[in-house]
């Protein structure tokens, strides 16, 4: 399986692409244990998702990053993506801008916390750090939907 990389320059978008091998789990502490480290799982998701999974992708690059999502009656998938955050990475607020509008909620603002839409429609999407992980919240309809889930994170260690 191939995902897209999406590198940016100064001022333009580079594609590549890399093989990803993804593993599932049945629980959070499964995932935490393969992953290597506490993950972040939401306790609250809206009332029209299906089944929750538990994904650990695998990047030809040596990344990992981890999925916790579901899909809502829309058939939009709607959770948390966690990896380790970059060291000497870009913030956040260079590479959201380029794509669209975003804002810093007081209420986010002890874990850094961004939301904005981005994509093609534009989509809600939140980007949180706790730990040396950042987070993206995606598939929520509503600030408030978001807002929900971040309030309901909770850490589980792979011990």
């Amino acid at each position: 399986m191939a995902g897209p990389h999406i590198p940016t320059g100064d001022h333009g978008h580079q594609v590549t692409f890399e093989h990803v091998a993804s593993e599932l789990y049945t629980s959070a502490l499964a995932l935490a244990r393969a992953f290597g480290s506490t993950v972040l799982e939401p306790s609250w998701w809206p009332a029209d998702v299906e089944e929750i999974s538990h994904c650990l992708a695998r990047f030809s690059s040596g990344r990992t990053h981890y999925e916790i999502e579901s899909t809502r009656r829309d058939g939009v998938p709607v959770g948390v993506i966690g990896h380790f955050e970059a060291p000497g990475g870009r913030s956040p607020k260079e590479w959201l801008e380029l794509d669209g509008e975003w804002s810093e909620p007081r209420e986010l603002a002890h874990m850094r916390g961004l939301i904005g839409r981005v994509g093609t429609p534009p989509m809600l999407q939140a980007v949180i750090y706790d730990q040396q992980l950042e987070i993206h919240l995606i598939g929520y309809d509503t600030e408030d939907e978001i807002m929900s889930a971040v309030t309901s994170l909770r850490r589980v260690s792979p011990d």
